[in-house]
C-alpha cells in the first residue's frame, strides 16, 4: 500500500478576496473541474486507499457544483474537508444540514476585523473548525478573539506561506510563530497550530514523516483541477514538478515518479543557525519556499533568515 492518506484537491481557483497571504496568487487561470472527470478522480483514488479529500482553493464555494463533488465522495466513503472563507454562509449550512462531521468538517478562514452576521450564525449553530494565518502584523485577528476559546470551537493558527519576496514581510521566523503558538496554546485548549512538517513533525500520528523530508509525495499529494498531480500545491506554478496526470496516467506510476524523490529522504538540517532551539528537531523548513526564492530545495527556509 503506498503511504498517501489524503489529497488537496482544488476545483477551482477562482477568489472573491485578494488576501497579501494567499499561497494560490499569481497563478494562472484554470477551469473548473468537470463534475464528470471529478468523479473518475476520486474512483482512482478510492481504489489506492485514499481515505481523505482536502477540498482547497481559490474558494471552494465558487465553483457551481461543489454540493455535486461533495456528495461523489460521500458516495465513495471517503471523508472530506473543506476549507473556505465563508462568505457563503447559505452553502456552508446546507453542507452541514446534510452531512454530519464524522464525514464532513469544514474550516472557517478567519483574517479579516469582521464577518457578516450570516457567517457569525453558522458558526454559533454549527461549530465548524476556525482557522487564521498567523501574520507579523496579527497574529490573531479581531474576527477571531470572539471565538477562540469558545466551547465546541477547534480553532487553528497557520503559519505563513509565502510564494514571492513581496509578501514575506508580512511573515515571521519558524521560531517566534512556535513559542508564540506555544505561549498561546497554554492559554487557550482549544487552540492549535498548522505548519509544514519540513519543520517539525507529528511523529504520533505520522511517525514516517520522521525520516522524510516534508509530507509532499509522502502523506499528502496535491492535484489541480484538471487532474495534474504535484508533491504540494506550491509547486503547481513548476510544471517540471508534475508526477503525473490522474486522468491520463496509471496512479501507481505518479507515485513512483522521481519527482518525489526528494521528499522521501532526510539526511541532515541544513539550516546555519546551529544555536536555534529548534535545529535538532527540525528539518529545514519547507523546501517549496525554497525552491521559489533560491530555485534550491536544499537550502534552509528563508522565513527564518529574517
Amino acid at each position: 500500500m503506498n503511504g498517501i492518506e489524503y489529497i488537496q484537491f482544488f476545483p477551482t481557483l477562482r477568489c472573491n478576496l485578494d488576501c497579501n497571504f494567499c499561497f494560490n496568487q499569481r497563478l494562472p487561470a484554470t477551469d473548473n473541474v468537470k463534475t464528470g472527470d471529478f468523479e473518475k478522480i476520486i474512483a482512482v483514488l478510492k481504489k489506492s486507499g485514499i481515505k481523505i479529500i482536502d477540498i482547497l482553493g481559490g474558494e471552494p464555494s465558487l465553483h457551481p457544483h461543489l454540493i455535486d463533488l461533495v456528495g461523489i465522495i460521500n458516495r465513495y466513503r471517503m471523508k472530506t474537508n473543506i476549507s473556505s472563507n465563508g462568505t457563503d454562509s447559505r452553502l456552508l449550512n446546507l453542507l452541514s444540514e446534510r452531512y454530519d462531521k464524522k464525514f464532513l468538517k469544514i474550516g472557517i478562514s478567519l483574517n479579516s476585523d469582521g464577518i457578516s452576521k450570516g457567517l457569525h450564525e453558522y458558526i454559533i449553530r454549527h461549530k465548524p473548525l476556525l482557522k487564521s494565518v498567523f501574520t507579523k502584523q496579527s497574529f490573531i485577528p479581531e474576527s477571531g478573539r470572539d471565538y477562540i476559546g469558545l466551547e465546541g470551537i477547534e480553532y487553528y493558527l497557520i503559519y505563513m506561506d509565502i510564494v514571492d519576496k513581496k509578501n514575506s514581510e508580512y511573515a515571521v521566523p519558524f521560531y517566534t510563530y512556535y513559542y508564540e503558538l506555544m505561549r498561546l496554546k497554554r492559554i487557550y485548549n482549544n487552540l492549535d497550530g498548522v505548519y509544514c512538517s519540513g519543520f517539525l513533525c507529528n511523529e504520533n500520528d505520522y511517525p514516517v514523516l520522521n525520516n522524510v523530508r516534508c509530507p509532499a509525495g509522502t502523506t499528502k499529494l496535491s492535484v489541480f483541477s484538471d487532474g495534474s498531480v504535484y508533491p504540494c500545491y506550491l509547486f503547481f506554478r513548476y510544471k517540471e514538478f508534475e508526477a503525473g496526470n490522474i486522468l491520463k496516467d496509471d496512479f501507481n506510476k505518479i507515485l513512483q515518479s522521481p519527482v518525489l524523490n526528494f521528499f522521501r529522504k532526510f539526511s541532515k538540517n541544513n539550516c546555519p543557525d546551529t544555536g536555534c532551539r529548534l535545529f535538532a528537531s527540525c528539518h529545514g523548513g519547507c523546501p517549496a519556499v525554497s525552491y521559489i526564492f533560491y530555485n534550491d530545495m536544499s537550502v534552509s527556509d528563508p522565513r527564518c533568515r529574517q
